[in-house]
């Protein structure tokens, strides 16, 4: 992995982190109005159709019949990351939940070494380790992990993501990054809805004041559309485990808007704990690692 490539598309990747850490207490506020799951369906179901506005022509033309499994497979995790970290928040603190959401950059490797068959080098071990530490420093209060219902669909947040960026990085090396964004927000949408009509109840359209409105059409603009664009093009070209920690500075960018949107201070641990997972994306950057050739995942290098 070349290391211009790792700076351009690790900056690429702390932007939707950026727009992501800003997100979350976004949503927390836009959550007082607008029900869980049905804002997650509005939000995908507005930027399928932002996408399809600028890029119709373009998923018309590339789309096939035999992407539409790799489609389905990527919005199935996408979708059940956000939809498990939603109900997680039900039954336990946002403390336990941040942590162990956050531990998707455990299980990264171990999927990439059986789906990708990418190779687990002992020495990308130690920023792994390095990460763990700082997020339970940044999200911990101190108060030891229980592990009850929200704890489990936590961590089933953490293995979806964590799938989701496998699969992505397995299939992104034959398909469109851009029609792959548009068909992921579509399908995470109706995969949204299907559930959102299960558990709740519509609260309709007029229903939704202007800020919840606001909160939808950020989320969809820019924690989509843009972060989406982001990451799907990074996927193609550095390996899912750098793109997981990578992740890790999303809490470092909720901490820093949580203080100024909701009043949030963050703790002298926390502190620490943010710049510990800086040092594990620099070292990560700095340490080589090459993306898999296409025909050891299933690829085909002339599509």
């Amino acid at each position: 992995m070349k290391k211009k490539s790792t700076v351009l598309y690790g900056s690429l990747l702390l932007l939707e982190c950026l727009l992501w850490g800003v997100g979350n207490p976004v949503t927390k506020i836009g959550l007082e109005v607008v029900p869980p799951l049905y804002c997650l369906t509005i939000r995908y179901a507005l930027a399928f159709f932002l996408f399809m506005l600028v890029l119709g022509k373009r998923v018309v033309k590339t789309m096939t019949r035999a992407h539409i499994v790799p489609y389905l497979i990527i919005s199935a995790f996408t979708a059940g990351s956000f939809i498990t970290s939603t109900l997680a928040m039900l039954y336990t603190t946002a403390t336990n939940t941040g942590f162990l959401m956050s531990t998707g950059v455990i299980f990264t490797p171990f999927f990439s070494y059986f789906i990708l068959k990418t190779k687990i080098d002992k020495k990308h071990m130690l920023p792994i380790v390095i990460v763990t530490i700082g997020l339970y420093l940044l999200c911990s209060g101190g108060v030891g992990f229980g592990l009850g219902l929200g704890e489990v669909l936590a961590l089933l947040c953490a293995v979806s993501g964590a799938c989701m960026l496998v699969f992505s990085s397995k299939y992104l090396v034959d398909l469109d990054p851009f029609v792959t964004t548009t068909m992921q927000t579509g399908f995470t949408g109706l995969f949204c809805l299907f559930f959102a009509l299960i558990f709740e109840d519509f609260p309709g359209f007029s229903g939704i004041p202007p800020l919840g409105w606001g909160v939808i059409i950020y989320l969809a603009i820019g924690c989509t559309c843009i972060a989406y664009i982001f990451q799907n093009l990074s996927l193609k070209h550095v390996p899912a485990t750098y793109v997981a920690l990578a992740f890790c500075s999303e809490p470092i960018f909720t901490a820093a808007a949580s203080y100024f949107m909701l009043g949030e201070v963050l703790s002298t641990r926390g502190v620490f704990g943010g710049a510990l997972i800086l040092a594990s994306i620099v070292i990560a950057s700095l340490l080589p690692e090459e993306m898999p050739k296409p025909e050891e995942i299933g690829g085909n290098p002339e599509t």
